[in-house]
């Protein structure tokens, strides 16, 4: 399904290496990690309210995701508001199996907290399984006066106050992004995007025409699609050297 961006990949990689500027991971195309409860920090006089036009257009997005055409799990976004904050939780369950064995298998619950366009909090873990072994991880963080502390496994790491996140593929402005914060293993990442044109894609409320972005990381690579509404529609991920493709259900 990602035939198309692999090619691209090798061409982007020493621009991904150029524009990271992070400490905590290697700038190393990796793409076998896919695309993250606790309390927001006590920083209201930092944020102003969350803008009420961006928090009225967001609704709960569910993709199925697919591997050679059989459901292998889902990805899910949930939005709630709670004043002028709103709550986004991320649930990521998806299994490979081949020859009655897990190729691949991936766990991830997030929750971030949102205010003004700007992460106040999050904290996740996530779990993941390949024939090579396991791997855990947690993450928390929170917005101060300096920027976001980031805590993972590694370590701390203080980020720009402005940053996305990893899971912010259902904010279109993440095309626009160069760096994210890595909510599944702590410390920032850098992104290269770039736009492929318009596709048909179908979904729920019928087929929409949808731009189409390339994404890489160091941890994934694939494509998003965003329909006019800037709506997240589809994805085509490479995970753990497996081509997932997901459909929206909601």
């Amino acid at each position: 399904m990602l035939r198309d961006c692999t090619a691209d990949a090798s061409r982007l990689r020493g621009r991904v290496t150029q524009i990271t500027g992070f400490t905590r991971h290697p700038t190393v195309i990796d793409r076998r990690r896919v695309l993250a409860l606790g309390a927001a920090a006590a920083v209201a006089p930092l944020f102003a309210p969350f803008p009420v036009a961006h928090a009225r257009s967001l609704s709960d997005l569910r993709f199925r995701a697919l591997w050679r055409g059989a459901t292998i799990g889902e990805h899910s976004v949930m939005f709630r508001m709670d004043g002028d904050r709103l709550n986004v939780e991320t649930h990521i369950h998806i299994a490979v199996r081949a020859l009655f064995r897990n190729v691949f298998r991936l766990e991830h619950e997030a929750r971030e907290v949102w205010q003004s366009d700007r992460l106040v909090s999050v904290t996740s873990t996530t779990e993941s399984t390949t024939r090579a072994g396991s791997a855990r991880f947690q993450v928390s963080g929170n917005a101060g006066q300096a920027g976001f502390r980031i805590v993972g496994n590694d370590g701390s790491f203080l980020a720009a106050a402005n940053l996305l996140t990893s899971d912010s593929l259902w904010d279109s402005r993440i095309v626009h992004e160069t760096k994210l914060l890595d909510v599944e293993h702590g410390g920032e990442i850098g992104l290269v995007a770039k736009p492929l044109g318009q596709e048909q894609v179908d979904t729920p409320q019928g087929r929409v025409r949808a731009s189409r972005y390339q994404m890489i990381t160091p941890y994934y690579a694939g494509s998003v699609f965003y329909d006019e509404d800037q709506r997240w529609v589809k994805a085509l991920v490479e995970l753990k050297g497996q081509s997932i493709e997901y459909v929206l259900e909601t």
